[in-house]
């Protein structure tokens, strides 16, 4: 009996130790974890951009967290000086009546900058200018296809 607790108990160690520098799964395909961690928390959210506690001047759009960052956007007005009431951040299904679709892929957007700004022209002027330095093909479509199918919260 003790042989065979410890014949278990071995083979449960063998199999940890198997996975011990296993990671976690990478996030489904079209998921918000991707598109948070791909485009919105490098490009999106930072101390002079969409961050915790931001005011109406800068659209009280909270990206700080990927929970805030959802919250925020999915099925949302606009709020702040330059587009308020003037549609919804994103809409799910819909990437054309998806004003954060727009303001990323549309040299001009319905109202306000083209994104993502330019924090140091933020900085030195007060004011969001285009930095530029446009989304890639590659993350404006996964976008599109996170919010065509739905933008889950997943």
């Amino acid at each position: 009996m003790r042989q065979a607790v410890l014949g278990a108990g071995s083979a449960l160690l063998a199999i940890a130790g198997l996975c011990g520098g296993c990671s976690s799964p990478a996030p489904p395909p079209n998921s918000f974890t991707e598109v948070y961690q791909t485009v919105i928390a490098p490009s999106c959210s930072n101390v002079y951009c969409h961050y915790n506690n931001v005011g109406i001047r800068s659209g009280a759009l909270d990206m700080s967290s990927q929970v805030n960052a959802y919250w925020s956007l999915v099925d949302q007005p606009l709020v702040g000086p330059s587009c308020a009431l003037m549609g919804t951040r994103v809409v799910p299904y819909d990437p054309g009546a998806s004003i954060m679709y727009q303001k990323v892929s549309q040299t001009t957007p319905p109202c306000g900058s083209q994104m993502p700004a330019d924090t140091t022209a933020w900085l030195t002027k007060q004011t969001s200018v285009f930095s530029g330095m446009a989304l890639s093909p590659d993350q404006l479509e996964l976008i599109s296809n996170w919010i065509t199918a739905g933008a889950q919260n997943n």
